[in-house]
């Protein structure tokens, strides 16, 4: 009998091509309208490349101010072999030749970042050059003060004075961040050298987390298409779930669920019906959409299995959705429940889970708040598995939406009218 009920719900189906239409070919038109349209601003290929000129000033040469620290420390009568010891790790005490090699001059960095050298006469001209982003100036007895206030607690902290161009806002950002992250690197450095702490008690240990460190550059990128197609489905196949509600109370204002209970056939046979057909066709409609989407845009898969596992987890959850809609709509024997569902509550859970934009990435609070709706979690599963994440990355959001699904079940079973109650 469940099948039966199962069979004639897809026939209706069919035979409304207009209603077809709305939940398979509105999406795909989505998809090649956001995609195409907002592609510039999710693409990485599309992002504008970053380039900071920079100018370094320096007042005094830093090896010479290493001689004399080193000088100092030799008056101070330091045994021999501490000496020779700090000679060999001369290198480690030039934190400027530090931060031009090791930091501006190393890798993103250093395509992204052009350095020049700049003199003493030089400051004015530069600092009225707007191809400049900003200039780095280095005071007199800098390195010598800096090593003194290190390794022999000396109370003056040398500073740095970094001079921003008023119409680089983002190039002085970057040079701005860069230094601040060096001083705290090379302060840490210091406070563990002080304390005679192992540098490696501050290191991350990888073994001690399960599963694979995968480094992020290492993950596949998602495409525009990518994401809109993802976003469009999770919003659209929440439309089968009130279709199958509004099909199922026109149904009673038909009599059609009366005579089904005067046959003796039980309630929950009906109520299995329309939770297997609502997840049956929910899960039709995302193989149909994300098979489009592979043969015109290339949005492949990486992994086939997790896939499957979401999309499966998903269309029960708008399984769960239709029955406990179509449940509360007998209960109250009206259809407001379903149009509410469908023309404001369908739009505000895409626009929390990110279906229009990645509203996550701005708030924190928005993404775990998007995770706690079924749509946001299957779209947050779809794109972890889209960059090539396994099941173990996306459970959380397989164990919410199976939670989420026996939860609505029990809902509705509990609000499914009983017999002689439907009206």
């Amino acid at each position: 009998m469940i099948w039966q009920i199962i069979k004639k719900q897809g026939l209706i189906l069919l035979r409304n091509p207009r209603q077809l239409l709305l939940l398979v070919g509105l999406p795909i038109i989505l998809i090649a309208i956001l995609g195409t349209a907002l592609a510039g601003m999710m693409d990485d290929d599309t992002t504008p490349a970053i380039h900071v000129k920079v100018g370094i000033l320096e007042h005094e040469d830093e090896e010479a101010q290493t001689d004399r620290f080193l000088e100092k420390l030799e008056d101070k009568g330091l045994p021999e072999e501490a000496m020779e010891e700090i000679q060999a790790n001369r290198e480690q005490m030039t934190p400027i030749q530090m931060l031009k090699k090791s930091v501006f001059g190393s890798g993103e960095l250093k395509e992204m970042v052009e350095l020049r050298e700049v003199k003493s006469a030089e400051k004015e001209a530069v600092m009225s050059d707007d191809s400049y982003d900003a200039l780095l100036e280095v005071p007199e007895n800098f390195t010598y003060d800096a090593l003194a206030f290190m390794f022999l607690d000396e109370p003056s902290q040398p500073m740095l004075h970094l001079f921003q161009n008023e119409g680089s806002d983002i190039g002085f950002s970057v040079v701005k961040d860069v230094v601040q992250q060096f001083q705290e690197q090379l302060t840490l450095n210091t406070f563990i050298g002080k304390e005679g702490i192992d540098s490696s008690v501050i290191k991350i240990d990888k073994d001690a987390f399960a599963g694979e460190t995968i480094p992020f550059n290492q993950q596949e990128p998602v495409s525009a298409q990518g994401y809109y197609a993802i976003g469009m489905v999770v919003m659209n196949v929440l439309f089968i779930a009130s279709t199958i509600g509004s099909m199922a109370f026109l149904e009673k204002k038909m009599y059609v669920f009366d005579r089904i209970i005067l046959a003796n056939v039980s309630r929950w046979i009906y109520f299995a019906g329309i939770l297997i057909s609502t997840s049956l066709f929910a899960f039709l409609q995302l193989m149909l959409i994300y098979g489009f989407s592979w043969l015109v845009y290339g949005v492949q898969w990486p992994h086939l299995l997790p896939f499957i596992a979401v999309s499966l987890a998903y269309a029960i959850a708008v399984g769960s959705i239709g029955v406990l809609l179509t449940a509360l709509s007998f209960r109250i024997n009206t259809e407001a429940i379903l149009s509410l569902f469908s023309i404001i509550i369908v739009s505000l859970l895409a626009f929390i889970g990110g279906s229009f934009y990645p509203v996550g990435d701005s708030s924190a609070f928005l993404q775990r708040l998007g995770d706690l709706t079924p749509n946001g979690a299957a779209m947050s599963a779809y794109l972890a598995v889209l960059r090539g994440d396994g099941i173990s990355a996306i459970s959380h959001h397989l164990y919410f939406l199976v939670i989420f699904a026996f939860v609505a079940i029990l809902i509705a079973a509990m609000s499914f009218p009983k017999r002689g109650l439907t009206t």
